[in-house]
């Protein structure tokens, strides 16, 4: 919930992201890649993947004590890709689905089971996302990636 300085709440948070990812997909086995930092190239049919994470301090309100509260953003990479059936728009709202199914169980682990990801920060909730599809030029199948973030309240205790 709280902690000394920015880069432990950064850490702290990350980490429980980390935990519920792993925990919410963990049925999944090996159906799925987990990536704690973006790999050089995903070769996976369904992946998780944890990348940039930002911070915006709340110095208005300081307290007396230098105390603060910030929030935490960290990105999500999400995807599926699914084979080629012969028929497009079968295969994109397939590949769609199998995405957002992932994402929907990291969503609601998170906001229904442990919004404090194990009392690493006061809250984690879903924030901004976006979604990108595309078909291989090819015919070999269609790709989707979720551009996605969870936002964290943090408080930041230096003394």
């Amino acid at each position: 919930m709280s902690g000394i300085s920015q880069a432990t709440g950064i850490l702290a948070a990350r980490d429980g992201v980390w935990e519920a990812v792993e925990t919410a997909t963990a049925h999944r086995g090996v159906e799925i890649d987990r990536y704690y930092a973006p790999p050089a190239e995903i070769l996976a049919t369904r992946w998780v993947a944890m990348e940039d994470v930002s911070v915006d301090p709340d110095l208005v309100n300081i307290g007396p004590r230098r105390q603060f509260d910030e929030s935490i953003r960290i990105g999500i990479s999400v995807g599926a890709w699914v084979a080629a059936s012969g028929n497009r728009e079968a295969d994109g709202r397939a590949a769609f689905e199998a995405a957002y199914s992932i994402l929907a169980e990291i969503q609601t682990h998170i906001t229904q089971t442990d919004i404090t990801l194990g009392g690493k920060v006061q809250w984690c909730l879903p924030g901004s996302m976006s979604t990108a599809g595309v078909q291989d030029p090819e015919g070999g199948g269609y790709v989707v990636e979720i551009q996605t973030e969870f936002v964290c309240a943090h408080r930041v205790r230096p003394t």
